[in-house]
């Protein structure tokens, strides 16, 4: 594993010790560390006669592509910072982002999926004061090749040296999902970059980390590679880049590279097992799938090992904490069904009540976890830092969990996703699961929606497995009533065909919830 002081810092320890070692595939690309240090330098150029410094931010607009990285590295080079924007956004959460991030420059594509980003941005900049220079690139040329996007730009300007970057300097900041509120900026220091990374290896042990990772449709503007960049560079991964998430291609993909360990969404590997290819590709070399961003539900569990004869790796983390659990790789099946593993090795991970308390092993109440690898805080939010963050640096997740006298974590889901029935708490991911065990359920979500009687009700929404055989609510509600509470049982069955997802892949509760109101 190669040692740093910050970010830029591992790419240019890579690309001196191994500059051939391939770094990026992309479409008919194909770039190295040596290309990719060599890169980041030539646009460090173009954002320095552009004024970016130490302490600036800097907004990428940009698809998934190996410019992203390009780019991400050339602004931790200049002890900058760096703020991701997923190009599904449109004009309301560009504008939170770019107003709460204070960027000084925006690095984008002038327009993707049909959208005008470049008129977007034009149209927000009488609110945006800080704002001092946009600059846009052709989507075609980004997705053509990096490097003569980047020559272009460079031209002959020369290579600034690097700034004295520390590691307490911030290097990146990263949005959350939004899916139950306003998004916020998480801000990672260089050396809670390169903290993940040293605990993440530890979770190998002796196994060297994958030397290929498969990325199929996500964009870089997740914490997924915001604020784990430094284990691919660490360990000088080759990321193969799909721009777009295609289960058929991402299953000739795995098929034609052999790859041992794959991931994703849980949504994304449904897609790649429901798809009829998935039956005619030779997936043997599949090892390891690994489930995160987004919770499990045991039939998925189940499925991915029978279907793909794979061990599962069940990951918890989010945003805010980069990574707290993980599951261990002789993890029996009942475990991973019902468990997000145990606090990886250099995290700090316990149960307290409503008055921070620590509680009893086995008993319920919030998530608290601590770390190097955690967010400092939310860019520019103090209050909701306080509110996050307490005096001895426990990041309260607002998830809801228990530790068992084993030490793995079970969740029992979002405290702003319980819904109180009838004066009882109910929190829709342990209903989730057991509808998804239905046989006419392929997937479901429950929403809690206002009731003159009982205060909230809990709404399902589901996609049937059979179009033309729906499961009825009385079915639902006698199949949830056997092994649970009456008061969980879902009072609504709305029908859907597919479940909205954000941009990362993740059911949309918000979208949800403005469906059931609408009744």
């Amino acid at each position: 594993m190669l040692q740093a002081k910050h970010l830029y810092g591992l790419l240019d320890a890579g690309a001196t010790e191994n500059p051939d070692a391939p770094a990026f595939r992309y479409r008919n690309e194909r770039l190295t560390y040596g290309d990719w240090r060599r890169l980041a330098e030539r646009m460090s150029a173009v954002f320095a006669a552009r004024g970016v410094g130490r302490g600036d931010v800097v907004t990428l607009l940009l698809p998934t592509t190996p410019l992203y990285q390009v780019a991400y590295l050339a602004t931790s080079r200049l002890g900058a910072i760096t703020t991701g924007i997923n190009v599904r956004y449109r004009r309301t959460e560009i504008g939170h982002i770019l107003q709460r991030s204070g960027a000084r420059l925006v690095f984008g594509v002038d327009a993707f999926y049909g959208a005008d980003f470049r008129g977007m941005i034009e149209a927000l900049r009488p609110e945006l004061p800080e704002l001092r220079e946009t600059l846009w690139v052709d989507a075609k040329e980004v997705t053509d090749g990096t490097a003569a996007v980047v020559e272009k730009l460079a031209g002959d300007l020369a290579t600034p040296p690097p700034a004295d970057v520390q590691p307490s300097d911030p290097v990146a900041i990263v949005f959350t999902s939004g899916t139950t509120g306003i998004p916020k900026g998480a801000w990672y220091a260089h050396e809670n970059v390169l903290a993940l990374a040293e605990i993440e290896t530890r979770r190998y042990k002796s196994r060297r980390p994958p030397a290929a990772h498969l990325v199929t449709g996500v964009s870089f503007a997740h914490v997924g590679f915001m604020a784990r960049a430094g284990i691919g560079l660490s360990h000088q991964t080759c990321t193969i880049i799909h721009d777009e998430f295609d289960p058929a291609a991402v299953l000739e993909t795995i098929e034609r590279e052999r790859l041992s360990d794959i991931g994703g969404f849980p949504t994304q590997v449904v897609l790649l097992l429901d798809h009829p290819d998935c039956a005619k590709r030779d997936m043997s070399s599949v090892e390891t799938v690994l489930l995160g961003g987004a919770p499990s539900t045991p039939a998925l569990i189940r499925r991915v090992q029978e279907t793909l004869k794979a061990r599962v790796s069940v990951r918890y983390s989010s945003t805010e904490i980069g990574i707290g659990s993980a599951s261990l790789p002789d993890d029996p099946p009942e475990i991973l069904a019902t468990t997000v593993g145990k606090p990886t090795s250099g995290v700090e991970l316990r149960i307290v009540d409503d008055e921070n308390r620590p509680l009893p092993t086995g008993e319920y109440g919030n998530v608290v976890v601590r770390s190097g690898a955690t967010m400092r805080g939310y860019w520019r939010d103090e209050e909701a830092t306080r509110k996050t963050i307490d005096e001895a640096g426990w990041i309260h997740t607002g998830d809801v969990g228990a530790v068992d006298e084993a030490g793995y974590v079970h969740l029992r889901g979002r405290q702003s996703e319980m819904y109180i029935r009838g004066g009882f708490n109910v929190y829709p991911s342990e209903i989730e699961d057991l509808l998804g065990k239905h046989p006419k359920v392929a997937r479901a979500a429950i929403v809690g929606l206002p009731d003159d009687v009982h205060g909230e009700i809990g709404c399902a929404f589901v996609v049937p497995r059979k179009p033309d055989d729906p499961p009825t609510l009385a079915e639902l509600r006698a199949w949830v009533g056997d092994s649970l509470a009456s008061f969980k049982r879902p009072d609504r069955l709305t029908l859907l065909p597919e479940l909205p997802a954000t941009p990362m892949f993740k059911i949309d509760k918000r979208a949800l919830k403005e469906i059931g109101l609408r009744g």
